[in-house]
């Protein structure tokens, strides 16, 4: 890809010369454990031309919160300029389309011909502002837990191409009139706001994603949100830098090898006991340890 040219016709704004660039190829991407999920915004070229590089899970393209309104269009054509000219990604693709009644609609309609793996949709109110994006496409639907709406109502949102959702932790207590002080590691308002999100996502059988920390140079505090959301149920987190995605992977991994062993044994013998560090492997453990070899 002419990273160099897409760089020079965004610098002037040159629409018409930055759609010349869209390609032909079909982009293969990988399903992921969805550990780390970073974003990646349209108008950034210099951060387009970093994404297999970045250690992320999950690359979320994004065209709503940090894309100038001056960008948005040219973002557009970006997104779909990368995604035509990339071959394969061992990560999954994500699009964070705008809110839909403020562009989101034809972003979704424009961007649906290329290949990845689900659009984000933000502010979601109701399952009928669901409704509404399938009708749009066959690909996944992954939503933005950010709106008192939703929050509140969450087991409404249940439908069949919807399969991710991430909370909106900044926006939410912003809409509830609470002031982001209350983001603290020891406050149970922030445990309860989480573990409801976290618990209600997995009744759902929808994959709940924990909210991007934003001191983004503080490494040992992400990691301490980290193991809280861990703790708390959720399968990844939102990311700003690749320093997070790393600390992010290893939190959020599981030993797979000593899954494994477990899996293997109790369906050979049933329940045993692992000496070594006083476990008794019986049919729940058993489960616990099947459910996280079937995550990819």
């Amino acid at each position: 890809m002419d990273f160099e040219k897409l760089k020079e016709f965004n610098e002037s704004n040159d629409i018409e010369n930055v759609k010349k660039l869209i390609g032909s190829t079909k982009l293969k991407t990988s399903k992921t454990k969805k550990r780390s999920v970073i974003m990646v915004s349209g108008h950034q070229i210099k951060h387009l031309k970093k994404i297999p590089s970045l250690p992320a899970d999950v690359i979320m393209l994004n065209l709503e919160d940090g894309v100038p309104k001056g960008k948005k269009e040219i973002a557009r054509y970006n997104i779909a300029v990368f995604l035509s000219n990339t071959e394969k990604l061992n990560k999954e693709i994500v699009i964070r389309v705008n809110a839909l009644n403020e562009g989101g609609m034809d972003d979704i309609k424009y961007l649906d011909r290329f290949e990845f793996d689900a659009f984000r949709i933000p502010k979601v109110n109701s399952i009928e502002d669901i409704d509404d994006v399938f009708m749009k496409t066959n690909k996944e639907i992954h939503a933005s837990i950010e709106t008192k709406e939703a929050f509140f109502n969450l087991k409404e949102l249940k439908h069949p191409k919807l399969t991710t959702f991430y909370i909106g932790i900044y926006d939410l207590l912003n809409e509830l009139g609470i002031n982001h002080s209350v983001i603290s590691i020891d406050n149970p308002l922030i445990h309860k706001i989480l573990s409801d999100f976290s618990l209600t996502s997995r009744y759902l059988n929808i994959t709940p994603i924990g909210f991007v920390y934003q001191h983004y140079k503080d490494l040992e505090g992400f990691k301490k949100w980290c193991l809280l959301q861990k703790n708390l149920g959720m399968q990844g987190v939102g990311c700003i830098t690749p320093a997070q995605c790393e600390i992010a992977n290893r939190i959020f991994d599981e030993d797979r090898e000593f899954a494994e062993m477990i899996v293997e044994r109790f369906e050979n013998e049933g329940p045993f006991t692992l000496e070594n560090i006083g476990l008794y492997v019986d049919e729940p453990i058993y489960k616990n340890y099947k459910q996280i070899l079937k995550e990819v």
